[in-house]
């Protein structure tokens, strides 16, 4: 209990000087059986003992022999002392004498000692005890050993210490809600959160988060998404909150329901995607203004192309003159580069709608609507894809104009380089097995996808990552276009594509992530 002796100036109890106090006998002046009292103690459930105003030990019951180790003979007559672990210091002893002496109860934990040197914690009370003069003549401790609740709760602490590290590791805002009356009442946020939102946590813990963060016109949405979660359903979706200086901001939520014994808790993860909701407006806006602009560049170029070929028609000259099929190949050069600038117009557009499409006959009907030159068509493909048709079209176009172009400007054992073509020459023949040297297209399956390939030149490895940019080409009649158009159309379908050697060492395009059926 304490020191062995008390601060100066207390003195020693009048009229006990040690022994088993426990062995007076006869009513009290208040009619109360001392035996009685006596065999209340003894068989408490908590260690009791008592001292005197010096700290000597006059009384131990069977809790205390049992909890300490000391028998009632080693403690009776021994001071309180016997129990310090040396845990604490001398200041801690001095405080809890002058809560005593004073008359006052002293309540709190200690760390004793047993008799066996083991170190245990006591819930103890000490009470002191005065005569009829109102003198203190004894002190009574009650402990209760609490080591395994303390190190359950230790063990507790240190956990909550731990989730909250971790969660103050974690760089997106999380908080931790239980719901009460539908209303999430936050329990815990962790760094992020707090430096997002910007909200006091005193004022946060303990408080209904969408008094907070949600405004009014918001409040019927967030009880829907309350509610979803409650039911054990997982939200994720785009929401708008308010933070503490009033900014609106747009949030990425994700909101899961956690089961346990802990009550009615739910954990959710507010990722900020303001800044990327806004870039992606302006590049919409940006998008439609260059989609309008090249919309009026190609309806002005149109026009005087029209004349300009129509004027053409009108010349009567022989078909084989070489300087009226220049202007018309030119004629067709630029019709071919004002879709494409179009086509361009459009780059980074999402495909709103597809369709099912049979692949064998569409395949077939896109090669028949362009003229192939001296080219063979081996159609292997099956089954259907899901497209937006117009744009699917123009990507097989492009590809097929592009083996075109090695098959009529390109021989074999010719290094390639030509990744941008125009189709000059006549209808493809069908593959009839023969081999008269012509090129060979193939279109044929792969796992979710399908791909494209010619028994041309090919394209050299070290040209594969630049054959997409826009405005790359080695052909005297390429737009440097076609191939950047074939990269943006698999990007509004979110394919994947690759170029490789095809099986009789050409160009193989390999399209991936298509939803076959």
């Amino acid at each position: 209990m304490g020191p062995s002796h008390p601060p100066d100036g207390s003195t020693d109890a009048d009229g006990v000087t040690g022994g088993d106090a426990g062995d007076v006998h006869g009513p009290d002046p208040d009619g109360i059986d001392l035996r009685t009292f006596r065999e209340v103690v003894r068989n408490a459930g908590h260690s009791i003992y008592w001292t005197d105003t010096g700290g000597t030990i006059e009384y131990v019951n069977d809790a205390f022999v049992e909890q300490t180790g000391y028998s009632a003979e080693e403690a009776v007559g021994s001071n309180a002392n016997i129990l310090q672990s040396g845990v604490h210091d001398g200041q801690f002893y001095e405080r809890l004498w002058d809560t005593i002496l004073s008359g006052e109860v002293w309540s709190g934990e200690i760390v004793n000692e047993r008799r066996d040197g083991e170190r245990y914690v006591a819930k103890q009370t000490i009470s002191p005890i005065a005569n009829g003069d109102g003198k203190i003549v004894r002190f009574v401790a009650v402990n209760e050993d609490v080591t395994e609740l303390r190190a359950s709760r230790e063990r507790a602490e240190r956990e909550r210490d731990r989730f909250e590290q971790l969660l103050d590791a974690v760089p997106v805002p999380l908080v931790l809600s239980e719901f009460s009356g539908g209303d999430p009442i936050v329990e815990q946020t962790n760094r992020a959160f707090r430096e997002r939102f910007g909200f006091d946590p005193g004022r946060l813990i303990g408080s209904s988060l969408d008094e907070f963060i949600v405004d009014e016109d918001d409040t019927a949405r967030a009880g829907e998404i309350n509610e979803r979660i409650r039911r054990g359903k997982r939200v994720h979706r785009e929401v708008v909150r308010r933070t503490a200086s009033g900014e609106r901001r747009t949030f990425l939520l994700v909101a899961t329901h956690l089961s346990g014994d802990d009550g009615d808790e739910a954990l959710g993860a507010y990722l900020d995607i303001t800044d990327r909701k806004r870039a992606e407006e302006e590049l919409r806006r940006k998008n439609r203004q260059l989609e309008e602009f090249a919309e009026v560049v190609s309806h002005d170029l149109r026009n005087p192309l029209n004349a300009a070929t129509g004027h053409l028609e009108m010349i009567d000259a022989p078909e084989d003159d070489p300087h009226l099929a220049s202007v018309a190949n030119a004629h067709e050069r630029m019709a071919d580069l004002i879709e494409n600038i179009l086509s361009l117009a459009k780059r980074g557009q999402g495909i709103d709608e597809t369709e099912p499409i049979e692949l064998d006959a569409f395949v077939v009907d896109c090669w028949d609507a362009i003229a192939t030159g001296d080219l063979r068509l081996r159609n292997e493909a099956s089954g259907t894809v899901r497209a937006d048709p117009a744009r699917f079209r123009q990507l097989l176009g492009n590809l097929f104009r592009n083996s075109v172009e090695h098959g009529s400007t390109s021989s074999r054992s010719q290094a390639g380089g030509d990744v941008e073509h125009g189709a000059t020459g006549s209808r493809a023949k069908p593959d009839d097995g023969d081999d008269d040297g012509a090129t060979t297209v193939t279109v044929g399956d792969l796992p979710g996808g399908f791909y494209v390939e010619d028994d041309g030149p090919g394209i050299p490895e070290e040209a594969r990552e630049d054959v997409f940019d826009s405005g790359h080409t080695t052909a005297e009649t390429g737009t440097g276009f076609g191939l950047a158009i074939v990269r943006e159309i698999v990007e509004a379908h979110g394919w994947s594509v690759a170029v490789t050697d095809g099986a009789a060492g050409g160009a193989r395009f390999e399209f991936t992530g298509v939803d076959r059926e």
